[in-house]
């Protein structure tokens, strides 16, 4: 057993794609050489060792418990190496105060960055709708959606979601201005970017995943890569605005 795709896609959106170890904020990402998706880099290290004989093992864990989110700690290579071979430098308790302080700190940039979103955000943070094939795309045309705070309790998201989703919208005004102008351009635009969206929530849907591991696992799709923080940001608040305005996420 292994930690899940969405565990490793929620643990990377919390540690904004770097490495959790003080000082290092590694960017583990790397771009494709031929412009395709980047490559993620990063390794998901366990606080309490996954196996008899490794670090810090705890024989009275379960394997699910062992592969859970609060276990793990997203790392560089090199730190990974480093927490596992001085094992008495690094404890239980150290590591997981580490991934605290650095995933908090993740989440208040994610916040700060919403005010300095603008256009050109936008457009580096939607700029994969590109390679969309619109004709491809099985559309629903059913429009209706639930009242917000009622669509946050449908889909059983936390108060730390709930957080994430009212900070992003209050730039959902620019947002919408920036959907407008881009539709000017192509017609078929907002279609798109809600149906690009709506493939990747129906692929982590039948894979069993629920809840703010799902909403979390959105995120660092639509975040596809990008490195500066506002752009990151840019891309959370797109993703947003559609779980407010349409039927991405369950209604």
């Amino acid at each position: 057993m292994s930690a899940s795709a969405a565990t490793r896609l929620l643990l990377a959106h919390r540690s904004g794609d770097r490495c959790a170890f003080p000082g290092c904020q590694r960017n583990l990402t790397v771009d494709s050489p031929s412009g395709g998706y980047p490559a993620a880099t990063g390794e998901v290290a366990h606080i309490r060792g996954k196996n008899p004989g490794a670090a810090r093992y705890d024989a009275s864990m379960t394997d699910e418990d062992r592969d859970s989110f609060h276990n793990l700690i997203y790392l560089c290579g090199d730190h990974h190496t480093q927490i596992d071979k001085q094992e008495a430098d690094f404890s239980v308790a150290r590591l997981l105060a580490i991934k605290a302080g650095h995933e908090k700190k993740v989440r208040e940039a994610m916040y700060a960055a919403f005010a300095d979103v603008a256009f050109p955000e936008l457009q580096v943070a939607t700029a994969w709708i590109k390679s969309v094939n619109f004709d491809e795309l099985e559309l629903q045309n059913d429009y209706r959606v639930l009242d917000l705070n009622a669509k946050i309790r449908k889909n059983e998201l936390s108060a730390t979601s709930r957080f994430t989703i009212t900070a992003s919208l209050g730039i959902a005004s620019l947002i919408h201005a920036f959907v407008e102008h881009e539709a000017m351009i192509d017609q078929d635009y907002p279609q798109r970017l809600k149906s690009g969206f709506l493939a990747a929530y129906h692929a982590l849907r039948r894979d069993g995943i629920r809840g703010d591991e799902l909403f979390e696992a959105m995120c660092e799709l639509a975040q596809r890569g990008i490195r500066e923080q506002v752009g990151r940001s840019a891309a959370v608040a797109v993703l947003v605005y559609l779980f407010e305005r349409c039927e991405v996420f369950e209604k």
